[in-house]
């Protein structure tokens, strides 16, 4: 009876497991979607509204979902505090800064961080031009975070069933 009890949680627990890890993969692609709506929030209030940076990463902080939104409110607080003498900056300190929190991968943070030495330093023209180029980037991002998650979340979820199911056999 123990034992079964044993096996029974050997394999929840690695079933669990792997919808963790199987899950990872479809938490980047709503995070690279919820990017890519705050950079379109953040291009309206930059550049047609003329908000300030500061305000107007406080203003998408406050429309869009975690954890995006501290990315965004982090930033915000650098500027207003003029701890940072560029917006690029103070981006790429918050980037760091939630790097744990975010499921994105390398590539997207790569992408991120090129995008944030753009902010605040160009006419609204060639603004306008960087976050429709960032913009494409994501989309392809988000393509390839769509294909690597109908590609591995299934695996991870049955490789960790079965993995469970393989040790408890050998246990019995």
């Amino acid at each position: 009876m123990i034992k079964l009890i044993g096996c029974l949680f050997i394999i929840l627990s690695s079933s669990g497991l792997g919808y963790i890890l199987g899950g990872r993969f479809g938490k980047r692609v709503r995070e690279i979607k919820l990017l890519m709506a705050s950079f379109q929030m953040l291009e309206n209030e930059i550049i047609y509204s003329s908000t300030p940076l500061p305000e107007a990463f406080e203003s998408v902080s406050k429309k869009i979902g975690y954890p995006v939104n501290a990315l965004f409110k982090r930033t915000g607080d650098y500027l207003n505090q003029r701890l940072y003498t560029t917006a690029g900056d103070a981006f790429k300190k918050s980037l760091g800064d939630m790097e744990d929190m975010l499921s994105i991968a390398r590539e997207d943070m790569e992408i991120l961080v090129n995008f944030g030495h753009t902010l605040g330093s160009s006419d609204t023209k060639s603004q306008e031009k960087n976050f429709k180029m960032l913009l494409s980037q994501l989309d392809i991002q988000e393509g390839k975070a769509h294909d690597a998650q109908n590609k591995n979340e299934k695996m991870y979820k049955n490789l960790g069933f079965l993995s469970g199911l393989a040790i408890a056999i050998i246990f019995i």
